[in-house]
């Protein structure tokens, strides 16, 4: 059996950072003051790279001459390192000591069958779990687990958990096995890219853990594309979250799959499309609508590769929890009563298909 080798190498990915990046790295500073840390900055035009360069010069810092997206930077740092674990840590974010010790653990504990193994993200601003990962809604989302719950709500248990996918706040990633799969899909560019990458890895066989007593406090976010359920929403971000979704369900799941669950697709398709028209993103709807049509030859390719490699079945691979949106998406009582409608058919719907998939 292949020995766990603990060699992590911390990646930030920057762009426009200055406001967090800082506070950032001198967390990591103070938390794993041992551990090498890759920058990737996406030619941020702030103070983001003067910040790095006087304050952390034991930082290696790769300056990309434009914004290529978080999934091609991402891939980059997964290239550039040399240790057997990628740590990706977002830039708004900062670690308390004794962040790093229980990721390595759990992956030490769950090896040879691990993949990734992600923290506990806290939104220190609002007093709540962000996540401690999550798991593959069948209609394409994913489903956080103690999504956007109060911190008092949360019982007190660090023990890891294996769950069904995770996102880059704070991701131990194997870098051979990540690579492997192709990395994180640079059509992505950001959001669901990650939870794209786990759900790749885990149809290779390589399971996904939490460790919530690796905990990261996770702040605002980038203006343009972030959303903490406040102001406007950004229409990029729509735009992003309504084409990444098609682009994993296109690519990940297996035909027997689509043809099953196509009603509760279309019923849910069908709550976007009026959600986007409500709420003025029906540009964004259809540029994505178009993206996909103009990417679909490269879509299916990469769906072949996938189909082709997958070890697990998509009765292990998705699952019918709960919706996890933002606080404040939400608002409108016919909204809140129609989303638990929806929720409660689409669990009862996969509980009677889920035997029938492959």
């Amino acid at each position: 059996m292949e020995t766990f080798d603990p060699g992590v190498t911390i990646a930030l990915i920057t762009y426009n950072s200055a406001a967090y990046v800082r506070e950032c790295l001198q967390s990591v500073r103070r938390a794993a003051p041992e551990v090498h840390v890759l920058i990737v900055d996406n030619a941020s035009t702030d103070d983001t790279v003067e910040i790095v360069r006087r304050d952390f010069p034991e930082c290696t810092l790769t300056l990309l001459p434009q914004n290529i997206g978080h999934s091609a930077a991402c891939n980059l740092a997964l290239q550039r390192a040399e240790t057997a674990w990628v740590l990706f840590l977002d830039h708004d974010t900062t670690t308390p000591i004794g962040w790093l010790q229980p990721l390595l653990a759990t992956a030490a504990a769950t090896w040879p069958d691990v993949g990734m193994v992600g923290s506990r993200a806290v939104l220190v601003e609002q007093g709540r779990i962000h996540h401690d990962g999550g798991y593959a809604h069948y209609v394409g989302h994913m489903t956080l687990r103690n999504g956007f719950a109060p911190l008092a709500d949360v019982a007190c248990d660090t023990t890891p958990v294996e769950v069904g996918a995770q996102a880059s706040t704070s991701l131990l990633v194997h870098r051979e096995r990540a690579l492997a799969v192709g990395g994180f899909d640079p059509r992505f560019f950001i959001y669901l890219n990650d939870f794209d990458l786990s759900l790749r890895m885990r149809l290779r066989g390589w399971r996904c853990y939490v460790a919530p007593e690796s905990v990261v406090y996770h702040r605002q976010g980038n203006p343009e594309t972030s959303w903490r359920g406040s102001g406007g929403y950004p229409e990029r971000r729509a735009y992003l979250i309504y084409r990444n979704r098609w682009m994993l369900i296109a690519r990940m799941y297996a035909l027997r799959t689509l043809i099953v669950c196509l009603p509760p697709l279309v019923v849910y398709e069908m709550a976007l499309v009026a959600a986007a028209l409500r709420r003025g993103w029906w540009r964004a709807y259809w540029r994505a609508f178009r993206d996909i049509v103009r990417l679909w030859p490269a879509l299916r390719f990469h769906r072949s590769r996938i189909q082709s490699s997958r070890r697990i079945s998509d009765r292990e691979l998705l699952s019918a929890y709960g919706f996890s949106y933002v606080p404040g998406l939400i608002k409108h009582p016919a909204e809140q009563a129609i989303q638990q409608v929806l929720e409660q058919a689409f669990a009862a719907y996969w509980r009677l298909v889920q035997p029938l998939l492959e």
